[in-house]
């Protein structure tokens, strides 16, 4: 017996065979993603990544399956700015730009990740349908764009509280409707449970992803909510694409 075959009897025994096909379909949706838009998005060597990174914090990519979960609760249209912070290699961006958004944006603050990022953005091109941003930032130090409506947020990224205080900033400048998928595993605290001008709208079904939250919030309908001191820095020196738009 070959040491595949090995493999796949002992998570057969250990799951059982109904977990052992309901992720064979996760990977097999995750295959079907990565070649519908050209790219590859698995996760590269932590020694690659990380060594931009002073809290030496593995590279984590969301799940296809549960980035297309996320997509599907949210009704978004053309006057929509999309916001994933901490956009890694990009998965979240391309589902999102598969809509037509006025644009969206991915925050990033490792050179190496953004990059990969800006080589998949460009490999899936024709698959787009929203002009896509990259930043490379600091995103707990990162001024979030008054004209943002939609915010993802997966596995809390360092500085989450940052990001809180970012985004409730923006809005004490130009109040409107702001909603936020913040995903986070269960045994991680859930920076958004007490916010206070946020209120919990949905939870979100991840399918064999049982330690993972998936929680739609969205902001409260008026301004008394945003206390606070408003100054923040201002954006760090970063890049956008140029020349990704569709034609």
């Amino acid at each position: 017996m070959n040491t595949r075959l090995r493999r796949g009897v002992k998570h057969l025994r250990e799951l059982g065979p109904l977990s052992v096909m309901r992720w064979g379909l996760v990977r097999a949706e995750a295959a079907a993603w990565e070649r519908y838009f050209a790219v590859d998005t698995k996760r590269p060597f932590d020694r690659e990544v990380c060594a931009d990174n002073p809290e030496g914090i593995p590279y984590e990519p969301v799940p296809w399956c549960l980035a297309r979960a996320a997509m599907d609760v949210l009704p978004m249209s053309t006057g929509d700015v999309f916001l994933d912070y901490g956009c890694g290699m990009g998965r979240v961006l391309l589902m999102a730009a598969r809509r037509e958004l006025k644009r969206v944006i991915g925050v990033e603050s490792l050179p190496a990740l953004a990059r990969l990022a800006q080589q998949n953005v460009a490999a899936a091109i024709s698959r787009l349908r929203s002009p896509v941003e990259l930043v490379v930032a600091d995103a707990s130090t990162w001024a979030v764009p008054d004209d943002v409506t939609v915010a993802f947020l997966f596995n809390p990224l360092v500085g989450a509280a940052a990001a809180q205080r970012a985004l409730a900033a923006s809005l004490r400048r130009k109040h409107r409707h702001l909603r936020i998928l913040y995903a986070h595993a269960h045994d991680q605290p859930n920076l958004f449970k007490d916010c206070p001008w946020l209120r919990l709208e949905k939870h979100v079904g991840v399918g064999v992803f049982e330690g993972v939250n998936v929680l739609l919030y969205e902001n409260r309908a008026t301004d008394e909510w945003l206390g606070g001191p408003t100054d923040l820095p201002t954006p760090l020196g970063g890049f956008i694409s140029e020349g990704w738009l569709k034609e």
